[in-house]
């Protein structure tokens, strides 16, 4: 079990009850309180993020690059298993170089304890969003899912050397929310390897501490003392995914005892208990995940991942990264409780099937009588069939939105019972944006646009659009989102009508310019601004997604140079810019950029051959 999850002032000697003793070390070294900046690292502490068992952890300002830090220290009082497993992540996590895993910078000694210096993740844990907002969008989960499955498949394929021996792959063992970063840009990052461990090899350290927090996930082999593999990780990955779409955990129960009665028989409520709309597919290959028996589960990351695409896909167009910057761009977003979805008690299913019985013979009893021949008592008066008026030609609001032509239904001499008339929203505009204004609970048609544009109702945003006054459309938020729309339509044309009379300071509007300049075959400008977007902040898109466009569409322009006029330094400046793409994106092989890139290179290497000047 993971040490960092003890409670604060816990001081036990025992490991769980076993009668094991720990040697402690005797320190008389005070940690700091965060209050002072203590020198500690590469910079000075400015205050303390959190204490665990086995460590505290600061932030630090390191002056000469002016960047905040986070800085892990052993605690004086450790133990020597403590010590070995703090010694072990060091080794570990130094080895590892992925954009979904925290980066360590550095390594040392603060008065003889040994530290860890990361990155700092200027965010949220993935268990405090949940404890925040509740059972997440299910673009959200799969989003998550995806980004840290890339981290693990990353870990479990990576090879290193570890106290003198070669290894292959990482598990990492405590999977939880409480070890998944999600930061304000809506990057997602793995972190906290201290119990991690080679896939091939068994590094001994003391795991007998009953972990509340952790044991939550742990996957059933690891409480039976079984060896753990890939597929531990793989589980408590589901586990997560579990709790990050209900917002509750798989494993609620406080008592340990029950808990762990419930962990060892795998006993949690099924996805399908809860009232919220999630896909087939998605509970499957969630619970498939959890399988008490491992050889049910996803028998690697590249499967689970392969599955996960396909649900995110069939759900949103965007990709993980986007949907992240989306989401985390919602500030003071209201909470969502799932519930469990209602059952009716036996007497009250009773009750109801008898009236539905009854209603049943009522209208057995109905029909009969109505087929009875009519008693004839005086001649019959034929009577001549009313002219039923044609109705006009209605066009729903749908309809206006796509663009079709409705004509009225021919008139017939009886009631259509299998026709229903269409909602009033959908017939009359102003209901439907009534509608628009209470699902979002704003009477902000630029703030519903957005929103429409979002989720991806883009023939709903257009009409939105249309409705916006002159001032709202010319806001920077509308015009960047309005850039979006099209460049998902492809009206690249309204497009380029937008950025020549729009002038907005955003890293996002100036990437934009870069690709119009490129599909006009400028690449001197689209160069151009592809380093303005780089220099300038965005309010809306990522870094991270910033940066993968900008240099593909750096190494395009490189390309066309090459392709028009083909020299040592046009081949050298494409090849150099498609090996970043590729670096970039070396941890998704499947992504089309990566794709590109080894593609682009090959071609580039090939038609250079015998270029001498």
């Amino acid at each position: 079990m993971n040490t960092n999850d003890i409670p604060e002032n816990s001081h036990n000697d025992q490991a769980g009850g076993s009668g094991f003793t720990l040697k402690r070390v005797p320190h008389v070294v005070i940690l700091p309180d965060g209050s002072k900046a203590v020198p500690l690292g590469s910079g000075t502490i400015i205050s303390l993020l959190g204490i665990g068992g086995m460590s505290n952890v600061y932030e630090i300002w390191n002056s000469h690059l002016e960047v905040k830090r986070a800085v892990k220290l052993l605690h004086p009082n450790y133990s020597l298993d403590s010590k070995q497993r703090f010694e072990t992540e060091i080794k570990i996590t130094a080895k590892l170089d992925h954009p979904n895993i925290v980066e360590i910078h550095a390594v040392g000694e603060w008065n003889g304890l040994p530290f860890i210096e990361m990155e700092k993740v200027d965010g949220f844990t993935l268990d405090k969003l949940i404890t925040d907002r509740g059972g997440l969008p299910l673009e959200v989960c799969t989003s998550i899912g995806i980004l840290i499955g890339r981290a693990l498949r990353y870990a479990h394929n990576h090879e290193y050397a570890l106290y003198g021996q070669t290894y292959h792959g990482i598990i990492h063992r405590d999977m939880k929310p409480n070890n998944i970063m999600v930061a304000h840009s809506g990057v997602v990052k793995l972190m906290d390897f201290g119990v991690a461990r080679p896939i091939d090899a068994s590094i001994h350290t003391t795991d007998n501490s009953s972990v509340l927090g952790t044991m939550q996930y742990l996957s059933p082999e690891l409480l039976e003392g079984k060896t753990a593999d890939i597929r531990t990780d793989i589980y408590s990955l589901g586990a997560v995914l579990y709790e990050a779409v209900t917002g509750t955990k798989a494993f609620p129960e406080s008592n340990i005892s029950t808990l762990m009665m419930r962990k060892i028989k795998n006993e949690f409520k099924p996805l399908e208990s809860f009232a919220v709309k999630i896909p087939p597919r998605f509970k499957r290959l969630t619970q498939k995940c959890m399988n008490r028996d491992r050889d049910k589960r996803p028998g690697s990351v590249d499967e689970l991942l392969s599955e996960l695409t396909r649900v995110h896909k069939s759900i949103t167009q965007r990709s993980p990264e986007g949907v992240m910057s989306d989401f985390m761009a919602v500030a003071g977003a209201s909470k969502t409780i799932v519930s469990l979805r209602r059952r009716l008690p036996l007497r009250q299913i009773g009750v109801v099937a008898g009236m539905v019985l009854l209603c049943v013979a009522a209208v057995v009893v109905v029909r009969t009588v109505r087929h009875l021949p009519p008693k004839v008592t005086a001649p019959q008066q034929t009577v001549q069939p009313a002219v039923v008026p044609q109705a006009p030609s209605v066009k729903t609001v749908s309809d206006v939105i796509l663009g079709k032509s409705t004509r009225a239904p021919a008139a017939s001499s009886g009631i259509d019972r299998g026709s229903k008339p269409a909602p009033a929203a959908r017939q009359n505009p102003d209901l439907f944006v009534a509608e628009l204004k209470q699902q979002y609970g704003t009477e902000d048609l630029a703030d519903i646009f957005v929103k429409e544009v979002k989720t991806g109702h883009h023939q709903q945003a257009l009409k939105v659009y249309g409705l916006l006054s002159p001032e709202q459309k010319d806001s920077k938020t509308v015009v960047l989102f309005q850039l979006r729309l099209f460049e998902t339509l492809n009206e690249h044309g309204r497009a380029a009508q937008i950025l020549a009379v729009s002038a907005v300071e955003d890293g996002e509007f100036y990437l934009d310019k870069a690709k119009q300049y490129f599909r006009e075959n400028n690449t001197a400008k689209c160069l151009a601004y592809l380093d303005l977007s780089a220099k300038t902040r965005c309010d809306f898109l990522s870094p991270a997604t910033l940066r993968q466009e900008m240099l593909f569409y750096k190494a395009q322009c490189y390309t066309k140079e090459f392709d028009s006029h083909p020299s040592k330094t046009t081949m050298q400046n494409a090849l150099d810019s498609w090996f970043e793409v590729k670096l970039l994106f070396r941890s998704t092989p499947e992504h089309n950029y990566f794709q590109k890139a080894v593609l682009e290179m090959q071609r580039i290497g090939d038609r250079g051959k015998g270029i001498k000047g």
